[in-house]
């Protein structure tokens, strides 16, 4: 046999190991390529339900805040106290211990159209007083007349406070109606502590809205546009089960690419590594 005949031959039994080495790395490649994909993609479920649950913990713990003050505001509404107008001022102050429990104001009123303040522990007892306000949106003494159930409404400007309030209101039910309606009111400073002292992972956003889309209490990092910084896919929203309210939890578009991106890099390294490995080991 030539030495060119020799060298062909070289050259073809060279070519053929090659390509079955790649034909035995190709498979596994390939695996390993789609379990960098479902890595990647589990990741970034895993932090969609962290997400969804960190929004649903917060808007229980809201709703647990007007529940407790719903519960209190109903001991004040089947009081025997409320039935004798001479013993209201008993029942004020009956009123001016919720208000030291619960830091909430606390407001006596008729049912009629429209409706009066008879009593608001913002002043003293006998003080005139002006008629209850009815905020746009959803108003939490209408609401409670109507349902005979307690309700929870949009945020306004009290008039007498002089600052952004919320209302919950319980109706005071005699013999199946509505006889008084008892109304607490809480700032919306309030809230805006509540939101503070929960963790949020850094970079993320959380609101809580009125059933209006208002604002009520917002926790951002400085300088966060949603309508620059936000995609839908990473808006999570979770509504009241007491209230018309919603809390939105919001993670910026760069924050859920930079950590697919460094789930990625590192996977891609990994698999360049080893299919390299497997190739001059082949």
């Amino acid at each position: 046999m030539s030495e060119a005949s020799r060298f062909r031959q070289e050259v073809s039994l060279r070519t053929f190991l090659g390509r079955l080495i790649g034909a035995s790395i190709l498979p596994v490649l390939l695996l390993a390529l789609w379990l960098a994909y479902d890595s990647v993609r589990t990741d970034r479920a895993q932090q969609d339900r962290e997400a969804g649950q960190l929004a649903r913990n917060i808007a229980s713990a809201i709703d647990e805040h007007l529940e407790i003050r719903m519960r209190g505001l109903n001991m004040l509404a089947i009081s025997p106290l409320l039935d004798d107008r001479a013993r209201w001022a008993d029942l004020y102050a009956e009123a001016q211990g919720f208000r030291k429990s619960f830091d909430s104001h606390v407001i006596l009123a008729d049912v009629g159209e429209p409706m009066r303040m008879l009593f608001n522990t913002r002043v003293p007892f006998g003080d005139p007083l002006p008629l209850l306000p009815r905020p746009k949106g959803h108003a939490a003494a209408p609401t409670a007349v109507v349902t005979l159930k307690p309700a929870v409404g949009d945020s306004f400007i009290g008039p007498v406070a002089s600052e952004p309030l919320v209302a919950i209101a319980v109706p005071a039910l005699r013999e199946g109606r509505p006889a008084f309606i008892l109304v607490t009111t809480l700032e919306t400073r309030q809230f805006q502590t509540r939101l503070d002292q929960f963790v949020l992972p850094e970079g993320w956003a959380i609101s809580l809205l009125d059933g209006r889309g208002d604002v009520i209490a917002h926790r951002a990092p400085p300088g966060f546009d949603p309508a620059r910084e936000m995609d839908p896919a990473g808006r999570f929203v979770v509504s009241s089960a007491v209230s018309p309210w919603s809390v939105t939890l919001e993670i910026p578009r760069r924050l859920q690419r930079a950590q697919t991106l460094a789930t990625g890099i590192v996977l891609g390294l990994g698999l360049l590594a080893a299919t390299l490995a497997g190739m001059l080991l082949g």
